[in-house]
């Protein structure tokens, strides 16, 4: 009978232990990007729908395997039209209601935002508003697609009613019910939106039938700055936002993004710096900090050396069974985590790297020797290079022209002019030719501004970086998918890093196209040391 309450207590504990052992964290994401165009005159249009876009996208690689259909009713992205007052805080309220003890909720927003401390046109005449006054102190707004600068206290989403109450479903609820709230806001004033022991200051007392001058008030702010703080609103929120209470941000003009949103994409990437699968609020932050245009201003209110883990990593396993990767032989160990497109494939290689020093060697699979470059032009030409990777539906016939005059087929020297024609038949309208150096920089032939050539001529002049080019075509048939790719033809057609990512995005989509690749030498020598008879 005692061995048998034993073995009965052993039951008891064991199921204590791992019967009620705790679930995995369902993770929920409200991203809102607004607006190229308001409903209400008086704002300035910006490029937020594209930073929300990308966010979005980047929970959904993290913890639905890029599957729309895995993270439905989980993740909401409201842009545009969509990013209306109602909506954000239908959709908060709707989180609010799904999300249990242990769960994640991210809230991601790229717009514009205001406070007290802002003497922009947004929020200044409601002043003599007091009842408005009351709300904002000490919290600070976002705007959504149906702000009325007439009617802020109506239609803005305001910090600490909108978002920390919202009828009993905002970040209060979630945050006593033991929910991780993770917040970024791209957006003007941001440090306001949560007020708590790190960044609160005595209110700003409205006076009945005030009109309060801005001046005089923002003067109160600042004298009373250092005053004793009081104790944190959250136990399990962390923000991190492009400014402070403050500051003002902007976006990329060339980009046309926000800043801080391009850091934070960075930074998905890059910040995970122990190789683990988790990227902690300690790494986040740095990472963010280290940028002189984007400034991370981090908010975690109870406990601010808690190191938690905020975001998942991004970084995946490579196989071989993976479409359109870079097959690479390599005595480099690591290799992989310089770009998510590599393969190790010893057998069937496109190019072989190896370490020479400080120095790394790139091969074609033939044993001819593409460049030589440094550890930071190592990662932008893998990176660039999976453009090249991408295959069509079929591949197009494309020759480089060349004359009798050349010593020798496929070298041109410093100056010349490199043509290739395409001789397939029925190719379409849309043509993208690129161009890929030792360096790793990719240059937009077609379409491009400053070289309107024929259909089917492509020209490039050899230039530095010298060693081995590689030339890549694509004849589309999609136009919707051409005038994506219209959008980034910048002066010069060197595209960024970004402008790689995001043609690789449109290229990889829809795959309906023809496409030809082709590989020369370009030389550091003047025109007659490749041409007989000069």
């Amino acid at each position: 009978m005692r061995n048998k309450i034993v073995i009965f207590l052993m039951v008891l504990i064991v199921f204590i232990q791992f019967g009620y052992a705790k679930e995995k964290p369902t993770y929920y994401g409200i991203v809102i990007g607004c607006c190229s165009e308001y409903q209400n005159e008086g704002l300035t249009a910006l490029h937020a729908k594209d930073d929300a876009k990308s966010f979005y996208n980047k929970l959904m690689d993290m913890y639905y395997s890029g599957s729309k259909s895995r993270a439905k009713d989980k993740l909401y992205l409201l842009t545009e039209k969509q990013a209306t007052r109602t909506n954000i805080k239908n959709t908060l309220k709707k989180v609010t209601k799904k999300a249990k003890s242990g769960d994640v909720v991210y809230f991601f927003f790229s717009g514009h935002g205001s406070s007290l401390d802002d003497p922009s046109e947004i929020i200044t005449p409601a002043y003599n508003n007091n009842e408005l006054i009351k709300v904002m102190e000490n919290s600070g707004l976002i705007v959504p697609y149906d702000f009325n600068i007439n009617k802020v206290l109506q239609t803005a989403i305001i910090g600490k009613r909108d978002l920390k109450n919202n009828d009993g479903y905002g970040f209060k609820r979630l945050d006593n019910h033991g929910i991780q709230v993770i917040m970024i806001s791209d957006s003007c004033y941001a440090g306001n939106i949560f007020r708590n022991s790190s960044n609160s200051t005595v209110k700003v007392t409205p006076r009945a039938k005030l009109k309060l001058n801005f001046d005089e008030e923002m003067a109160k702010l600042r004298q009373n700055r250092n005053k004793p703080k009081r104790k944190s609103e959250y136990k399990n929120l962390i923000f991190f936002s492009a400014g402070g209470t403050d500051k003002a941000v902007s976006e990329d003009n060339r980009l046309k993004r926000g800043k801080f949103s391009l850091e934070v994409e960075k930074c998905l990437k890059s910040a995970n710096q122990n190789g683990d699968d988790k990227i902690t609020k300690k790494e986040f932050e740095d990472c963010l900090r280290t940028e002189d245009n984007a400034k991370s201003f981090v908010r975690y209110p109870v406990n601010r050396h808690a190191n938690k883990t905020v975001f998942k990593s991004i970084t995946r396993p490579i196989t071989v069974a993976q479409k359109d990767k870079i097959r690479v032989k390599t005595s480099i160990r690591g290799l992989e985590n310089m770009s998510s497109e590599i393969v190790i494939d010893n057998k069937n290689y496109d190019i072989e790297i190896v370490k020479s020093g400080n120095m790394y060697q790139i091969f074609r699979y033939t044993g001819e020797e593409y460049c030589e470059v440094n550890k930071t032009n190592l990662k932008t030409y893998l990176n660039s290079l999976k453009l090249f990777k991408l295959k069509g539906t079929s591949k197009l016939n494309i020759k480089v022209i060349e004359t009798d005059k050349r010593k020798e087929r496929g070298r041109y020297c410093k100056g010349e002019m490199v043509e290739a024609q395409i001789k397939s038949k029925n190719i379409g309208k849309y043509i993208v030719a690129l161009t890929l150096n030792r360096e790793g920089e990719v240059i937009m032939l077609q379409p491009n501004d400053q070289n309107k050539f024929s259909l089917t001529l492509i020209r490039a002049v050899v230039q530095y970086p010298f060693g081995m080019d590689k030339i890549k075509v694509f004849a589309l048939t999609n136009q919707k998918q051409y005038n994506k790719v219209k959008k980034l033809v910048i002066k010069g057609g060197l595209l960024t890093d970004y402008g790689v990512n995001q043609l690789y995005t449109i290229l990889k989509n829809d795959k309906s196209y023809k496409e030809a690749e082709i590989d020369i030498e370009t030389l550091d020598k003047p025109k007659n040391y490749c041409r007989k008879g000069d």
